[in-house]
């Protein structure tokens, strides 16, 4: 009864944070200017005021949104450093909605104002060359070991 409980407490638990995430994803379909985007997605919890970036970076992963205006198809927010990492000015976001799932995002930074197009849908990773965002390197990194991992079985049986 002890194991039943506890089962249904963590399921309840698990369920309910599961559910508090209220963040949108939106990815990276070019970076304007450049042949290839330095970021891969960029996640944004409107209600929470929290920015995410594609970082290996932890103080990266969950910035606190200060200063937040929204006027017309246009959302402007200053990012900030989590309280960790000393919890100052990161960089200042320009958001704008253009329509039919489309979005641009600048991030305005003391030495460097790099402009993304995003969309909502997840671009693919064929490699096909058809201008999509290619994928961050970590996740490049992470497909490629498993490939590796997956020729190297030590349970597969061997042929006589």
């Amino acid at each position: 009864m002890k194991k039943f409980l506890l089962t249904v407490i963590v399921a309840v638990c698990s369920i309910s944070y599961a559910s508090a995430q209220q963040w949108t994803d939106y990815y990276v379909v070019e970076q304007v200017g450049q042949e290839n985007a330095s970021a891969y997605w960029f996640r944004i919890d409107w209600d929470g005021k929290f920015f995410f970036m594609d970082s290996d970076s932890e103080d990266e992963q969950k910035a606190p949104m200060k200063n937040y205006k929204e006027s017309g198809n246009k959302r402007t927010f200053d990012v900030y450093y989590t309280a960790s990492a000393g919890g100052g000015k990161y960089c200042s976001v320009e958001f704008i909605t253009e329509g039919n799932g489309k979005f641009k995002l600048t991030q305005i930074l003391p030495d460097w104002k790099p402009t993304y197009i995003l969309s909502l849908e997840e671009p693919s990773r064929s490699g096909s060359g058809s201008g999509s965002a290619i994928g961050s390197p970590v996740e490049e990194g992470k497909s490629k070991v498993g490939k590796a991992l997956d020729k190297i079985n030590p349970f597969k049986k061997k042929k006589k």
